[in-house]
């Protein structure tokens, strides 16, 4: 074993995601496909943590609004749009 000491690779999902979310933002309201899964619970599940903020690049919460269709195959498609942030009373 050795030792050898180069940087960090950068998360390459992790850039994907915010590259992602800052193309909607540059369009906001407007639906983007964002991802495609061969299940409806990983659909949802993305879906979901796009519009909690689960994901870093969706934040703040509600900023992004998130759906699944069915493409009647055997894939489920993840749509997203930048709607902006809510307002906190």
């Amino acid at each position: 074993m050795h030792a050898r000491f180069v940087p960090l690779p950068d998360k390459r999902s992790a850039h994907a995601t915010h590259e992602t979310a800052k193309v909607l933002r540059d369009r906001p309201t407007e639906w983007a496909h964002v991802d495609t899964h061969p299940n409806s619970n990983r659909a949802s599940n993305q879906a979901h943590r796009i519009r909690t903020g689960k994901l870093a690049a969706f934040r703040p919460a509600g900023a992004f609004e998130a759906t699944i269709r069915n493409d009647h195959e055997e894939t489920f498609d993840v749509y997203a749009r930048y709607i902006g942030p809510t307002a906190t009373p």
